[in-house]
């Protein structure tokens, strides 16, 4: 476990998270429709990332893209408003990493490419985990 966290704490505290943050609060705060880009391009790059491979790894990060996706919908509409904004700006920083190509290990090396993408996805999906369950007693997904 303390090498899947000290991994996690090197991509949190990496430059390329660190604008992925930056990028997160911009958004939240002067650009709703830049959060509904950011979920169609996290969209449109996991059901390529699904279609080329059924591993279990790879539906499990489409599960929780689809989900934080479907969070940053229901609160750009008004329909779920419980969210916590460090829950928000943690899953949308996740999603402008995840697009972006070039990150702590770049999406261009075939499968490892995408080895940090999985980590932090399921790490902020874990620390978020009442506030998914919540989210998906509220809202039907």
């Amino acid at each position: 476990m303390a090498k899947q966290s000290n991994f996690i704490d090197r991509i949190v505290s990496s430059s390329f998270f660190e604008k992925a943050l930056e990028k997160a609060e911009s958004a939240m705060s002067q650009d709703k429709l830049g959060l509904l880009r950011i979920v169609q391009q996290s969209l449109k790059k996991v059901s390529e990332l699904a279609a080329q491979s059924n591993l279990t790894v790879v539906r499990l990060l489409n599960h929780y893209v689809l989900l934080f996706s479907e969070m940053i919908k229901a609160y750009v509409q008004g329909r779920y408003k419980k969210l916590p904004a460090i829950t928000l700006v943690k899953i949308v920083a996740v999603l402008f990493y995840f697009v972006s190509p070039f990150d702590f290990i770049p999406d261009v090396l075939p499968f490892i490419g995408f080895t940090d993408d999985l980590a932090l996805v399921l790490w902020v999906g874990k620390s978020i985990k009442k506030e998914l369950d919540e989210f998906e007693k509220h809202v039907n997904v």
